[in-house]
C-alpha cells in the first residue's frame, strides 16, 4: 500500500460528492498512518487518530439517523407536546387533526428537520476536507522528503519546516512547525519514553492546531437548525391561520403594540425545536467509535488510565502545553467536554483522549474491508452500514 501523495491529497480534497469524499479522507488518513508508523517506533502519530474522527464525521455528513432521532425526540417530548396543544387552542386546522401524532407529524413537515441537518452535515464536511487538505498535505509532503532513514538530517528538515507560515492557528502554521519538528526528533532518540513523549506532543500539537481551524465549521454544525426563526413562523402561520385572517391579526398586534399569543407559543415550539436539534447534532458530534467496539460519550470523563510511560511527563515543552491546555495535566478527571463548541473543552478531551488511547494497538485497525476500499476508490459509495 503506497501512502497518499500531495497530488492524491489534492485530488481527495476536491471530489465533488462530500459523502464519497469522507470516505476516501478516512482512508486516506489510514493510509498515511500506515506509512508514518515506521517512522514514530510503532507508536501513534496524528493520522492513527484523525481516521476514527473522520469515520465518525461520516455519520454527521451522511445525515446517519440524525432526523429519525430528532423524530423520536419531537413526539415524545412533554414539553413540545404542551406547546402544541396551546397552538391547537388557536386553529381550527390543527383542531381537525384526529390525534397527537398527527399534530406531530404536521409540525414536522413545516419545520422539516432534514434542512437543519442537511446544513450540518455541509459543516462538517467543509471541516473534513479543510483539515484533510492542510494537515494531510503536509503529512504526506513530509513523506515525499523523508523517504528512507538515510533522509532524516538537518538540511531535510529545515527545509521541510520553512514552508509553513508563522503564527499560531487560524492563520499561522507554527504549530505544525513545531510539531514535524518534534517527529523529527523522536527519529533521532534512543529512549523509548522520551520518543514517546514527542511523538505524542506532535500529535497533540497537531490536534490543537486542527481543533482552533475547524473551530468556525464546529459552531456553524452546532448551530445550524432553525436559523431563520422569523421565516420559520411565518411558514407556520400560512398553514394553520387561513390568510384573510393573517392580515387582520397582525393589523390588531400594531393597533394594541402586543405581540399576540399565538406568537409566542409558536416562538416557545421553535426555540423547543432548536434546542432539540442541536442536542441531537452534538450527541453525534460527541460520540466516537473505538476499534474494537467501544464507543465513547466525549461529555464523559475518560476512564481507561494512561499507559504506564505517560503517566507523568517529562518532556519540558510538552509540560508546558499541557499547563497550557489541561487543567489536570496528569489526571483524567474533568476531562468529558461539557461544551463541544467551546475549544478549551474539546482540547482538554483530546490531549487525555490521545495520552489514554496512546498504546491502544486497535486504532492501527483498517476503517473499512478491503472491497470496500476498492468501491470507494473507484469514485461510488459502498453498501452496508460504514
Amino acid at each position: 500500500m503506497n501512502a497518499p501523495t500531495i497530488e492524491d491529497v489534492t485530488r481527495i480534497a476536491n471530489i465533488s460528492d462530500p459523502v464519497i469524499r469522507n470516505l476516501n479522507i478516512t482512508q486516506g488518513y489510514f493510509e498515511l498512518s500506515k506509512a508514518m508508523a515506521r517512522y514514530t517506533n510503532g507508536n501513534p502519530n496524528w493520522c492513527t487518530f484523525a481516521v476514527w474522527a473522520s469515520k465518525q464525521a461520516g455519520q454527521t455528513i451522511r445525515k446517519e439517523d440524525l432526523s429519525r432521532t430528532f423524530q423520536n425526540v419531537f413526539h415524545n417530548s412533554p414539553e413540545i407536546t404542551f406547546v402544541l396543544n396551546t397552538i391547537a387552542q388557536f386553529s381550527e386546522v390543527i383542531k381537525r387533526l384526529p390525534e397527537v401524532k398527527a399534530i406531530n407529524d404536521f409540525f414536522l413537515k413545516i419545520i422539516n428537520p432534514d434542512d437543519a441537518f442537511k446544513h450540518s452535515a455541509h459543516a462538517v464536511a467543509e471541516g473534513n476536507k479543510k483539515v484533510f487538505f492542510e494537515i494531510g498535505g503536509e503529512f504526506a509532503r513530509f513523506l515525499s522528503v523523508f523517504k528512507s532513514e538515510q533522509d532524516f538530517t538537518n538540511e531535510n528538515i529545515n527545509q521541510f519546516c520553512a514552508a509553513f507560515k508563522p503564527g499560531d492557528p487560524p492563520g499561522g502554521q507554527q504549530m505544525l512547525k513545531d510539531a514535524f519538528n518534534s517527529y523529527y526528533e523522536a527519529w533521532l532518540q534512543n529512549d523509548s519514553k522520551s520518543k514517546m513523549e514527542s511523538i505524542l506532543y506532535a500529535d497533540l500539537l497537531i490536534g490543537y492546531h486542527e481543533q482552533t481551524r475547524l473551530q468556525p465549521q464546529i459552531i456553524d454544525a452546532l448551530n445550524a437548525p432553525l436559523i431563520d426563526l422569523e421565516d420559520m413562523r411565518s411558514k407556520i402561520l400560512s398553514e394553520i391561520i387561513p390568510s384573510f385572517w393573517l392580515g387582520i391579526r397582525y393589523q390588531t398586534a400594531r393597533l394594541f403594540n402586543r405581540k399576540p399569543p399565538l406568537d409566542d407559543a409558536i416562538d416557545k415550539l421553535l426555540e423547543l425545536a432548536k434546542q432539540e436539534m442541536r442536542e441531537v447534532i452534538t450527541e453525534f458530534m460527541m460520540t466516537l467509535y473505538v476499534p474494537d467496539n467501544e464507543i465513547l460519550k466525549l461529555g464523559q470523563d475518560l476512564k481507561s488510565g494512561f499507559p504506564e510511560e505517560l503517566k507523568t511527563i517529562i518532556n519540558p515543552k510538552f509540560k508546558e502545553l499541557l499547563d497550557k491546555i489541561d487543567p489536570t495535566p496528569n489526571s483524567e478527571k474533568e476531562s468529558g467536554a461539557e461544551d463541544w463548541g467551546d475549544l478549551k473543552d474539546r482540547i482538554h478531551f483530546i490531549a487525555d483522549f490521545f495520552r489514554s488511547y496512546f498504546k491502544h494497538t486497535q486504532l492501527y485497525n483498517s476503517p473499512f474491508t478491503d472491497e470496500r476500499v476498492k468501491v470507494l476508490k473507484e469514485g461510488k459509495k459502498p453498501k452496508g452500514n460504514l
